[in-house]
């Protein structure tokens, strides 16, 4: 008697899901893989939306591949506008709605990935279902500001939260054509997880670009397109609300799958295994394990969810990989100003446990006697006694963001500074002096540990 396939079901269709999806297929051809998709998108760039708004791309550019094509060229049921209600890991099945027809059915699997990936925060005030308030984090977000934009013709904005994701919609917003931007945020800097001398150089280029940031915000409510504050009212014509992410994980309520209950995300293991044998999770509704702090952690992003998807794809098929781990390696730009982070702030280093100084250096990225140079600021965070390097931050030209690569391996690693101090790192007129702004921190470092 034949053995049947092995039949595994994925809910989520973007970075995560499809990765997952993807493995399993790739590595079991012979396997029925089912992905749930409650939206009409999967696998799409969300990290390239602010630019495809403030350079006008046509907003079907962002997505890499279409459910049809997975259908056609990997052999996945890619099932779009299905949304998952809700599983049953004793009989092993889940509920599913056919949001286009109504029809409710429910499937069986061998294997269930969890990949609902995350939504945006948004502040429990009155009003941010008003129509011109936004936030950015899907294709048909994207969609709606585009249309918003054209439409309306907006000249003022109000934006809620000065993360990652508004610092990038300031900068496309004003390349829209919207001149008149105010900036809110609650605490008193404005990226809380980056050194004063970033925060110093983020508010510089913010003001220089008619950016006017509000700290010590308290929201009140949002009457039409007017956010009432503790700090007074500000009018608008557009707002975007960018607050963080919050893990889908309501559908998981009473199904037995361990939830975080700091941040709501999917407990894993490093195989992205939850505490059920047959179910695995990652993406932005799932932990990730840190390397420095030996623990899981929230850290929603693009490149994570992806690796995370394929490793638990890869397990699902019987490969037994191990997550290497994450460093918390980020970067951003803002009116051409780009900035970068990896590891640990002096702060989070300090609530860890460590032991540790800050060193700051301001160094050239150009060797001496070449056009068109610039500066960037390298910040090391040093743990005492051992040198190791914990965290490094970056801010200025692009290449601010790029050197921050070499510190996420060194970190990786587990180098200390006297390692980095002697690297072999590249000297050309155009790309870096002498002595790189890297190895220039690197040997101030050095003296004090």
């Amino acid at each position: 008697m034949q053995e049947r396939p092995l039949k595994a079901v994925v809910i989520g269709g973007d970075a995560a899901g499809m990765s997952a999806a993807s493995q399993i297929k790739r590595r079991i051809k012979s396997a029925e893989v089912i992905v749930l998709e409650k939206t009409k998108d999967v696998s799409y760039g969300a990290c390239s939306m602010p630019y495809n708004i403030g350079y006008d791309l046509d907003v079907e550019e962002l997505i890499v591949m279409s459910a049809q094509d997975f259908k056609e060229k990997r052999g996945i049921d890619v099932r779009i506008l299905n949304e998952a209600t809700s599983i049953n890991p004793t009989s092993n099945k889940v509920f599913v709605n056919n949001t286009a027809t109504g029809r409710n059915y429910e499937l069986e699997y061998d294997y269930l990935v969890i990949a609902t990936g995350a939504r945006a925060t948004l502040p429990n005030i009155e009003g941010i279902y008003n129509d011109g308030v936004f936030k950015l984090k899907t294709l048909d977000d994207v969609r709606a500001i585009k249309k918003y934009i054209k439409e309306k013709n907006p000249k003022k904005c109000v934006l809620i939260g000065a993360g990652f994701i508004n610092l990038e919609v300031a900068d496309n917003f004003k390349r829209a054509g919207i001149e008149d931007i105010t900036m809110l945020k609650r605490s008193s800097t404005v990226m809380s997880e980056f050194e004063d001398e970033v925060n110093e150089k983020l508010m510089e280029v913010l003001e220089k670009n008619g950016v006017k940031l509000v700290t010590g915000v308290d929201l009140k409510e949002i009457d039409g397109l007017t956010v009432k504050t503790n700090k007074g009212d500000f009018e608008s014509d557009i707002i975007n609300i960018g607050m963080g992410f919050t893990p889908n994980t309501e559908l998981l309520e009473g199904s037995g799958v361990e939830i975080d209950k700091t941040s709501s995300a999917v407990v894993v293991d490093r195989y992205f295994k939850t505490n059920i044998d047959n179910i695995y999770s990652g993406g932005d509704c799932a932990l990730l394990y840190h390397r420095i702090l030996d623990k899981n952690i929230y850290l929603p992003s693009g490149n994570n969810a992806n690796k995370s998807g394929k490793t638990a794809g890869a397990n699902i098929a019987g490969a037994n990989e191990k997550f290497a781990g994450v460093v918390g390696t980020r970067a951003f730009e803002t009116f051409g100003l780009a900035v970068g982070k990896t590891g640990l702030s002096l702060k989070e280093a300090e609530n860890a446990g460590f032991d540790a100084f800050k060193t700051v250096i301001t160094a050239p990225t150009k060797a001496h006697g070449y056009p068109f140079q610039d500066k960037i600021t390298i910040i090391f965070i040093t743990e005492k006694g051992t040198g190791r390097l914990l965290g490094a931050q970056s801010i200025g030209d692009e290449s601010a963001a790029l050197r921050i690569d070499v510190m996420a391996a060194a970190i990786y690693a587990n180098m200390t500074i006297k390692d980095i101090q002697g690297l072999d790192l590249v000297y050309s007129p155009p790309f870096a002096p002498v002595w790189d702004p890297i190895l220039v921190c690197a040997n101030q470092a050095v003296k004090k540990v």
